[in-house]
């Protein structure tokens, strides 16, 4: 059986320090059925330049203004003509021959989705790896806050789907932006659709501070996405489950409410912090009783 073939997609704006690296990462694998698009939102640094020298290389690439990442990797999505696609943010990595491997593991035609491991650097070091495990039982997909493992789903970076996926279930939700991904691979798993755990390393991902993971997405942001997910999906699981999710999902939205406040403006005051505080108080007489709700407001009263 012949390669199959393999679209990757980089949803890319304003990463000049880092895309080159990552361009290169995937054109020196040297598969040969690659099919490689770059989706730029019109960036204002020297990405514009980096992606000059290798249009050649680039099968389809567009540099004009989208409505974020989700936006930019639909747009790939739709161009594709891959047996295989995975997206790959423009500041991470694939390793040597991971591509390979996929192109391997997908000659079965039974496989519709792989996940490998990918390990977390900064400028210094490895930080570790982000390994993927199988959950105890269906909950665990959507409750990221009580797994019995730390991670369920793969890094975009490692994770790989057959076409057959992307025209089942269709694009990414444009109104996530930082768990787009988790949201489509939970779309998949209730759809019915199998994730292969690969206990390979396949790709490296980029931790710094400019990123939207750091920089706002483990403040609160991910929290935020991963409620909705949670109360999108509570009633696919068995009822016991379904009924047990509702009061998860009140408790860790108090822990979302009093996160936003004291992150949502980094630059903000005390007295902006207590605004928000109490208008959520307003909406959510529950956070009135809540201790690190109290706590926060203390804290403000503190500052100020």
């Amino acid at each position: 059986m012949s390669c199959p073939r393999i679209s990757i997609i980089v949803p890319s704006f304003n990463q000049g320090a880092y895309i080159e690296a990552t361009l290169l990462s995937v054109l020196e694998q040297n598969y040969p059925a690659l099919e490689l698009i770059v989706m730029d939102g019109g960036s204002t640094d020297s990405t514009r330049e980096i992606l000059g020298r290798y249009a050649d290389s680039i099968a389809h690439l567009a540099i004009q203004p989208d409505r974020g990442q989700s936006h930019a990797i639909n747009k790939g999505l739709a161009r594709m003509t891959g047996d295989v696609w995975a997206y790959l943010n423009s500041d991470d990595l694939l390793t040597p021959g991971s591509l390979v491997r996929v192109g391997e593991l997908f000659k079965n035609p039974a496989t519709d989705w792989i996940g490998g491991v990918s390990v977390i650097f900064d400028e210094q070091c490895d930080r570790g790896t982000v390994t993927p495990h199988r959950p105890a039982r269906l909950k665990e997909i959507i409750t990221p806050w009580a797994r019995s493992v730390e991670h369920v789903f793969p890094c975009s970076n490692v994770c790989y789907m057959s076409r057959r996926i992307y025209d089942t279930i269709g694009a990414f939700d444009e109104s996530y932006h930082y768990s787009m991904d988790m949201e489509y691979y939970t779309r998949a798993v209730f759809a019915g659709y199998l994730l292969r755990r690969v206990p390979e390393v396949m790709g490296r991902w980029r931790w710094h501070s400019e990123s939207k993971t750091v920089r706002d997405g483990r403040n609160y942001r991910f929290l935020e996405e991963e409620l909705r997910i949670a109360s999108a999906y509570a009633n696919r699981l068995p009822p016991d489950d379904s009924s047990s999710l509702g009061e998860e999902i009140s408790q860790n939205y108090k822990w979302y409410a009093v996160r936003r406040a004291l992150h949502e403006k980094p630059h903000g005051t005390g007295i902006d912090r207590l605004i928000r505080l109490f208008s959520d108080a307003l909406r959510h007489p529950s956070l009135i009783g809540f201790r690190p709700w109290l706590g926060a407001v203390k804290k403000q009263f503190v500052w100020s």
